[in-house]
């Protein structure tokens, strides 16, 4: 019996040894945590002094405004526009005369509204300048209403910003309103249709292929369809607004070659809104 139980195995207790793997050390506990912490700190601090640098150092404040493009305004009008917006603020706390803060869509786009040029274009230039181009409108037309004559554009907006010259009268056509109403809308558009326009323009360019034709002024009054055009020496001349252009001025062409001749200024009026019958007064 004694050598039976001497011979009995003996379960080995893994479990209870504290085996290691010696190719794997395990980290001290507490170490990794502080790393995360750290690093983590540090990335807080690189970027809120990055967002410091970008949008409240000094270095970034605009300090010069460059204006080209302008002729019949003084710089120093949009000057105060663009400082008024520096003066305003963006994300709640930081004002806009900071470059990369400005507004450039919301700027020109006031510029634009207050004095309806064509195109208002800025540029940011690095560390601290505002580069603005304007485009101005043409002159399309003189609008005169009453006494008060207004330089005014293609698309039918007055340019009020100069006075119109004595010279340009003369280069100009004149398109009078002689409604009881005035036609001068919001924001100085008047309240001319543009198919309406559009035929008052293209009428004045094929008048004057003629020389002989000198026009005075074109009028608009409550005549319906009708622009009448007041000659120099001459008579006043209805056009029908609903009917082509050209065609009318060639039936007035051939009215003054072979039934009016040299007796042009001595006429009242001409009448060509009826088609092929022309009125003579």
């Amino acid at each position: 019996m004694l050598k039976k139980r001497c011979l009995r195995k003996i379960k080995k207790d893994y479990q209870a040894k504290n085996l290691q793997n010696p190719f794997f050390r395990r980290q001290k506990k507490g170490s990794g945590g502080r790393f995360q912490k750290c690093l983590s700190f540090f990335v807080v601090i690189v970027v809120f002094a990055g967002f410091w640098f970008f949008l409240a150092a000094p270095v970034w404040r605009i300090q010069t405004i460059k204006i080209s493009g302008l002729a019949r305004i003084a710089p120093p009008e949009i000057e105060k526009m663009i400082q008024e917006q520096m003066s305003s603020r963006r994300l709640l706390i930081f004002r806009q005369s900071n470059l990369f803060l400005f507004n450039k869509k919301e700027a020109a786009q006031k510029i634009i509204t207050a004095y309806n040029f064509a195109s208002v274009k800025i540029v940011k230039r690095l560390p601290r300048i505002l580069e603005i181009t304007i485009g101005e409108k043409p002159y399309a037309f003189i609008f005169q209403e009453g006494t008060n004559l207004f330089y005014a554009s293609r698309d039918a907006y007055l340019i009020k910003e100069v006075a119109v010259l004595e010279s340009d009268k003369q280069k100009y056509l004149i398109l009078e309103n002689k409604n009881p109403a005035s036609l001068i809308g919001v924001k100085d558009k008047l309240a001319i249709k543009d198919a309406y326009l559009s035929f008052i323009l293209s009428l004045a360019n094929y008048l004057s292929v003629y020389p002989e034709l000198s026009v005075d002024r074109f009028i608009i009054d409550q005549e319906f369809n009708t622009i009448k055009v007041k000659f120099n020496n001459g008579p006043l001349v209805y056009f029908n607004t609903q009917t082509d252009a050209l065609s009318q001025i060639n039936r007035l062409m051939l009215v003054k070659k072979e039934k009016i001749k040299d007796n042009f200024n001595k006429v009242n009026y001409i009448d060509l809104r009826y088609g092929g019958r022309v009125f003579i007064n």
